[in-house]
């Protein structure tokens, strides 16, 4: 009896152990992939900063176009990246046409640099959101190198298209 709680037990362990490798080696893999879409998202953007830096009064902060990812909150695998530049004297009304002008230099970087979309859905690397907080415009850049970051675009265009145009909560006299 217990040579077979001694078997179990050690096939136990075998398990748990083959469990965190597994799980090590998966997540090691997914980060040299971000890693990768992350230094090509990096370069189209340096790239597309050099032509609008001059048309845009945008700098860079702290010296070096750098990138943070956004796909914590989605999940893995997404390829989407955060960008911040200072803008000073850049209104919400100009939000649109920096999106345009950020979409068409990237999309001439992916063509230039042979930069492909997951099963051709479009351009691989898009704006997917933009704002100003602090004198300061963020972009949401996503590169569509895998069905992950394509349900991520789904995802938010779902969201954007529910999303009431225009919200404003009044309590108790205050605006939020």
């Amino acid at each position: 009896m217990q040579s077979w709680l001694t078997i179990i037990g050690g096939l136990l362990i075998a398990i748990v152990v083959y469990e965190l490798l597994r799980r090590q080696v998966l997540k090691r893999a997914a980060l040299k992939i971000r890693r990768a879409g992350q230094r090509t998202v990096d370069s189209a953007m340096a790239a597309a900063f050099k032509v609008l830096a001059n048309a845009m009064t945008i700098q860079e902060v702290a010296g070096a176009i750098h990138s943070v990812p956004v796909a914590d909150v989605w999940g893995r695998g997404v390829m989407a990246f955060e960008y911040v530049l200072d803008a000073p004297g850049m209104v919400a009304a100009d939000l649109p046409e920096v999106r345009r002008l950020f979409n068409n230099e990237l999309q001439v970087y992916a063509i230039h640099n042979q930069v492909a979309a997951f099963q051709e859905a479009g351009p691989a690397l898009r704006v997917t959101d933009a704002w100003l907080r602090g004198g300061q415009l963020h972009l949401d850049i996503a590169y569509l190198m895998n069905e992950a970051t394509l349900e991520y675009l789904e995802d938010l265009r779902r969201l954007n298209s529910s999303a009431p145009k225009k919200a404003v909560l009044n309590i108790s006299g205050l605006l939020f």
